[in-house]
């Protein structure tokens, strides 16, 4: 080795060199990643600020939503009427909360949507007194845990269903598009559908666009018919068909009156409770959606213990459903 050494000195000491040139490249950069901090996991103070995730609300940024009284309804051919009332089209009767006193006092339905995704304010809100209801979101976890959770604070549970907007808001994952043919449109309905079970009924989450869109939605009622399923309408657009359309093929609907909390703060949602208590003295009864926001929350904890003492009964939708179509 020696000898090969002297003949070879040159190479010998060019290819050291670079042996060692390589080696405190690779080693450097070895090392630099093993003394580097690692990068903690940011923590979010908010739902809404985690990326990714659908924007939390009814409607898009800006866009405010008037207080719509019931019109009269057409009656509905007898055919029609039986149809939406049968036995074998029971299930919202079956999973509805009871309800018996439909008469005596001006009803007050108070739906929660967007439930399930935000577990610490969806878990206060199945906790307010009630009865309410609550509509989880199909893509949120743990759901069929979360919805037996509310259900056994007698809470009634609907599905809420997203929809296509009008705008460039994201409804979530899987949501309804009409863009969509009708089979692609069945199919995510039926894997919503098949989230989790012990619901009345659906409502759309978002939807401006799609709930104005005729053939989309006779597809989806036509499903939520052969489950024996009711529908409200959100009403999220001035445009929306989906009321109408579900009255003409005997799907138990009923629809929105007034949004809680499209302003997110104590005192509007306040103001908003005044009004679904005047909607519901002019009309019998009324139904106002709101979202788990800690202002809604927090309105609502203070408004529910004295809604009997102002002449009103607090009930599930199902039952605001019964006494808007005569239905005992």
């Amino acid at each position: 080795m020696r000898s090969w050494f002297d003949s070879h000195r040159r190479q010998a000491i060019v290819g050291g060199f670079a042996f060692l040139f390589v080696g405190a490249i690779v080693g450097g950069y070895w090392l630099a990643q093993k003394l580097e901090p690692k990068p903690k996991k940011p923590i979010y103070a908010r739902i809404e600020d985690i990326p990714g995730l659908p924007q939390y609300t009814e409607l898009e940024p800006g866009q405010k939503v008037a207080t719509i009284e019931e019109k009269p309804r057409p009656k509905p051919e007898p055919q029609v009427a039986a149809a939406a009332s049968s036995e074998q089209q029971q299930t919202w009767r079956r999973n509805a909360v009871p309800f018996r006193d439909l008469a005596s006092k001006p009803l007050i339905a108070i739906v929660i949507d967007d439930v399930g995704l935000d577990r610490p304010h969806s878990k206060r809100a199945w906790e307010l007194p009630g009865p309410l209801t609550m509509s989880f979101l199909p893509y949120a976890k743990d759901l069929r845990e979360q919805a037996k959770a509310a259900r056994a604070r007698g809470q009634e549970l609907m599905l809420h269903l997203p929809m296509e907007p009008g705008g460039h808001a994201d409804p979530g994952p899987n949501a309804l598009l009409v863009s969509l043919n009708d089979n692609e449109l069945k199919h995510r309905v039926t894997v919503a559908l098949d989230s989790f079970d012990g619901y009345v009924g659906v409502n759309n989450h978002m939807g401006s666009r799609f709930t104005a869109y005729r053939p989309g939605m006779e597809t989806v009622l036509r499903q939520f018919k052969a489950r024996g399923l009711l529908f409200l309408d959100s009403r999220t657009t001035p445009s929306t068909v989906a009321d109408q359309v579900a009255q003409e093929l005997g799907v138990p609907s009923v629809a929105r009156n007034v949004f809680l909390d499209d302003e997110e703060t104590v005192d509007a949602v306040r103001r908003k409770l005044a009004e679904t208590e005047a909607v519901a003295r002019r009309q019998g009864f009324a139904v106002a959606i709101g979202h788990p926001h800690e202002a809604t929350i927090q309105a609502l904890a203070e408004w529910l213990p004295g809604v009997a003492s102002k002449g009103f009964a607090l009930a599930p939708l199902s039952a605001v459903l019964r006494k808007r179509n005569g239905w005992d």
